[in-house]
């Protein structure tokens, strides 16, 4: 495969130095600018910053900078850059060629063309357009040989530009576009990464390929529309009373103001249910209260990769702020922790102190839940959210389950978390049940130790309670690149008989 993949290389060079006049002008089709200019400010400015292998660099967003510094000194960074990298990786096979990182590098370099060239010699405006067409073949191929799974909405955007540019875009292309989009999505309309700042990319990358086949003028344009709008009206499910989106699998809140506001306002967006739906995070809203609860199934593929150990994770708002949450995470210059991808860093139930999932860097899981199971109840009263996973079973020969009692006219959270063995043993395990509190949050034990009382930022009082006596331990909260000191609530004992059921409730009093 190796030895296949130079020779299409050496194809490609020669192809690349026949290359033929294109346009590449007016082909802008951005939506939500997702550039994380605070991280490019970081490295921008260094000498030869480009051989540093941090994936950040070699998206190319750093051009986005360049244009919004503006000038001489924007373009020649650019250019600079550009030439520098496409020098020095040009002949590559894998990184940065890896991945999405063509892609999101040709939209770039496409996005930002005019600027770049708003004042090149004619020698560097040919090096570009030779650049671009070097990528644009680079593109076209790898995308064949692509799993499904692992074809990014970038990648789509940069395949449907590359055809449309060398026309060769047809029918067939996109409607296998359109196939690879329902495969990336659940029955409910979200994307399977099941982290909701992707969700959001991935709504935006839909609006910038219909936009480049209206451009284009193909009318398939239309045909993304009902995608794009029943990931829409599920997206405005998953929003804190805060106005900040739940922290799971990798999600955070850099962009949540520019992702609210692009909500499609100009359709009713009805009311959504977590009906009939086995797997994703659910969620529970009334007028006061919100909660989600991850009951995702864990897989092999690509789409998996950020997954958290997080499985029976909940976080919960209420009177317009954040109550229970997971500990977050980071979009910073270097690598994010993996830790905040580790059990203990969710609301759940941990055993041993092991991951529910074996985290791999870069990786989807090796080692998963083969079996999460969600089952829910409604009445005019309650909603009933029961979950378990075996994710312990291997290990341990233990299932664990969490039940949430939601009480509609109250504003009242019930929990019956179990940890269930599958077989006799005498081995006596700990465990922890873990609920992460937000930042600047007062608390205070009553007599018995199992009952706490929160005073949230507002001035909301909440209770605690519990069956068992609970502990007060450090915690963190990463949000919009900033991590902050909390504390979070735990309730930790030892599991030697048949089965331990820990109760405990969340009431605003």
């Amino acid at each position: 495969m190796i030895l296949f993949r130079k020779i299409i290389l050496i194809f490609i060079v020669l192809k690349f130095r026949s290359i033929k006049n294109l346009s590449y002008l007016d082909l802008n089709f951005r939506k939500i600018d997702f550039t994380n200019y605070k991280l490019i400010k970081s490295f921008i400015f260094k000498k030869n910053f480009y051989l540093n292998k941090n994936k950040n660099i070699h998206s190319f967003d750093f051009l986005n900078f360049s244009n919004k510094l503006g000038g001489k000194i924007g373009i020649n960074l650019s250019k600079n850059s550009i030439f520098g990298w496409f020098k020095f990786y040009r002949n590559k096979l894998g990184f940065p060629w890896s991945e999405d990182l063509s892609s999101k590098r040709l939209v770039n370099l496409l996005y930002n063309y005019e600027y770049i060239n708003s004042s090149a010699s004619l020698s560097d405006k040919k090096k570009l357009d030779l650049i671009i067409y070097f990528h644009i073949q680079r593109i076209l191929f790898d995308f064949n040989y692509k799993k499904i799974t692992e074809i990014t909405s970038f990648d789509l955007i940069a395949y449907l530009l590359s055809c449309s540019i060398i026309k060769k875009i047809n029918r067939k292309n996109i409607a296998y576009v359109k196939f690879i989009v329902e495969n990336q999505i659940d029955k409910l309309g979200m994307h399977k990464s099941y982290n909701i700042l992707e969700h959001s990319k991935f709504i935006n990358n839909l609006n910038e390929i219909k936009n480049i086949l209206l451009f284009f003028e193909f009318r398939e344009s239309k045909i993304f529309d009902e995608v794009i709008l029943k990931m829409t009206s599920i997206l405005n499910e998953y929003f804190h009373t805060d106005g900040t989106i739940p922290l799971f699998n990798g999600s955070n809140n850099i962009y949540t103001k520019s992702v609210y506001e692009s909500l499609n306002k100009d359709h009713y967006l009805k009311k959504r249910k977590f009906l009939n739906v086995e797997n994703g995070i659910a969620f529970y809203s009334d007028k006061n209260k919100r909660i989600f609860f991850d009951v995702v199934q864990p897989n092999k593929d690509m789409t998996s990769t950020n997954l958290s150990a997080g499985t029976l994770s909940i976080e919960v708002s209420g009177f317009g702020e954040k109550i229970l949450s997971n500990c977050g995470s980071t979009e910073s210059f270097g690598k994010n922790p993996e830790y905040l991808r580790y059990s203990a860093a969710h609301s759940t139930i941990i055993l041993q102190n092991t991951n529910i999932s074996e985290i791999k860097e870069g990786n989807p899981h090796i080692k998963f839940p083969q079996s999460v199971v969600f089952r829910k109840e409604t009445n005019n009263k309650q909603e009933i959210f029961e979950g378990s996973h075996n994710g312990y079973l291997k290990k341990f020969n233990k299932i664990i389950k969490r039940k949430l009692i939601i009480n509609k006219n109250i504003d009242k959270i019930e929990g019956e978390d179990s940890l269930i063995s599958y077989k006799d043993s005498n081995d006596r395990m700990i465990y922890h049940i873990r609920f992460h509190l937000v930042d600047e949050m007062t608390l205070n034990f009553t007599n018995n130790k199992k009952n706490i009382i929160l005073k949230t930022k507002k001035n909301n009082i909440w209770l605690f309670k519990s069956n068992t006596e609970l502990i007060i331990e450090d915690s963190i909260l990463v949000d919009n690149n900033l991590t902050k000191p909390t504390k979070q609530i735990v309730i930790k004992g030892i599991l030697s008989d048949k089965k331990i059921l820990e109760k405990w409730s969340l009431e605003k009093i």
